[in-house]
């Protein structure tokens, strides 16, 4: 293997680890709060802990992390969330988990944001889209494969389970980056930085930081309460949530594909208003409208979600010019992990707990996710729309 293959297969799995690590906790909600005896309606928190103490990470990061060698402080950040995934099963409270996914995700975005400029560092100009693109596989293999099996683990072996997993791969995937990550001079401390009020007083990263977080806030308005909706409102067999997963994984990897060619030949506009029509129809549920399986809406949403992501990026990438693009990604970044967070919040204040421990109000969740899936598909075309005329 080369050289530059090793440094892609080493990010990729570190991506995968990072989100797996991230995303798991949502579908095992309903085992983790049964565990450690909290309401499903505060599963947002948990969520919000993380993202909060990531963006303070990413606000960290845009400003200091060029200045240090890259392989050392890698190790570092991902050894630092490696060690918080492993502490991860020994709490025993909700307050707890909170504390220690906080400090994961405090150590895991500087953790990706490194290996990112490491893999870019390594890759010339005219071979980085094609490697960009192979280590986000690991995105949808985190949905595919990672979070099925995360689901099987915790179902054999308890909630722990796969957090001891994740935990074992990620230190595995630390010593593979210590003995084969290329060593890196400290960068020039004295190069203009980009801030992230300088980027924002652009208007058009301005446009493009809220047709992010307004794409980011609905889909997390009800992607954390998604298994507990399904299993305690709906009746939804746990023995096949693992199936559900991988079933909603693999057609979002589908359409990314389909719409990642419409986009490039029609532009974002058209694939981003198909995608939204799927997520919407896979809203439904939420507003009582149960139509055929529930694996049907729940695929829809999912691969509806995922190829929204693809053509926003695709539109949004245009806004930055290329001396600030690293410090758009950064901010792009913390806006999305604010977003996050507020979602969270918004579904915890929305949410209750019925007698039975269903979810109460979410047709109210749906009714407000519908909502801002309709603006920001209307904001997207209208900025193509101004793109097009060469505003």
């Amino acid at each position: 293997m080369s050289s530059q293959n090793r440094i892609i297969a080493l990010i990729g799995a570190v991506k995968f680890v990072f989100i797996l690590d991230f995303m798991m906790l949502m579908p095992l909600g309903p085992d983790v709060a049964g565990a450690l005896s909290f309401s499903a309606e505060r599963l947002g928190w948990l969520s919000a802990s993380y993202t909060v103490a990531s963006m303070l990470a990413g606000l960290l990061a845009v400003r200091w992390l060029d200045r240090f060698s890259r392989k050392p402080a890698f190790l570092l950040c991902f050894g630092a969330l490696v060690l918080f995934t492993v502490l991860t099963p020994l709490v025993n409270s909700l307050s707890g988990l909170m504390t220690v996914r906080a400090l994961t995700g405090l150590a895991g975005s500087p953790a990706v944001a490194l290996g990112m400029a490491i893999l870019i560092d390594a890759i010339p100009p005219q071979s980085r889209g094609r490697a960009i693109g192979r280590v986000m596989i690991a995105f949808s293999l985190a949905a595919i494969a990672g979070i099925p099996a995360a689901l099987e683990l915790s179902r054999w072996g308890g909630w722990t389970t796969p957090f001891l997993v994740v935990a074992a791969l990620g230190a595995l995937v630390w010593l593979a980056a210590w003995r084969w990550l290329p060593a890196t001079s400290v960068p020039d401390a004295a190069a203009d930085r980009v801030s992230p009020f300088s980027l924002l007083r652009q208007p058009a990263i301005a446009k493009a930081c809220l047709i992010q977080a307004g794409s980011q806030f609905t889909a997390f308005l009800v992607v954390p309460h998604f298994s507990a909706f399904f299993l305690l409102n709906l009746g939804f067999p746990r023995e096949y949530l693992g199936l559900l997963y991988l079933a909603g994984g693999i057609s979002a990897m589908v359409l990314m594909q389909v719409l990642g060619h419409i986009t490039d030949r029609a532009g974002p506009a058209r694939s981003v208003l198909i995608a939204s029509a799927g997520t919407g129809l896979g809203l439904t549920p939420f507003l009582g409208l149960e139509w055929g399986l529930l694996v049907v809406p729940f695929i829809l949403f999912m691969a509806g979600n995922a190829g929204r992501n693809v053509s926003i990026a695709a539109l949004t990438s245009q806004a930055p010019e290329p001396r600030e693009r690293a410090g758009y990604l950064a901010l792009e970044g913390i806006v999305q992990d604010l977003s996050v967070t507020l979602a969270a919040v918004c579904a915890s204040v929305i949410l209750m707990t019925g007698a039975a421990g269903e979810l109460l109000n979410t047709h109210w969740l749906g009714a407000l996710a519908l909502l801002l899936l309709a603006a920001t598909s209307l904001a997207v075309v209208r900025w193509q729309g101004e793109v097009a005329r060469g505003h």
